[in-house]
């Protein structure tokens, strides 16, 4: 058996990667916001 992937198959990952890496971007982005806007309201 081959662990050797086609093209297109190394393509969706990549395509999966970028889409989970951006995900994952926007939920950090959003939780650093929010406890901004907590710490703010609590000064």
């Amino acid at each position: 058996m081959s662990n050797e992937h086609t093209e297109q198959e190394k393509e969706a990952m990549k395509e999966e990667d970028s889409k989970l890496d951006s995900i994952a971007a926007v939920v950090i982005i959003l939780s650093l916001l929010a406890m901004a806007v907590f710490w703010v309201s609590n000064q």
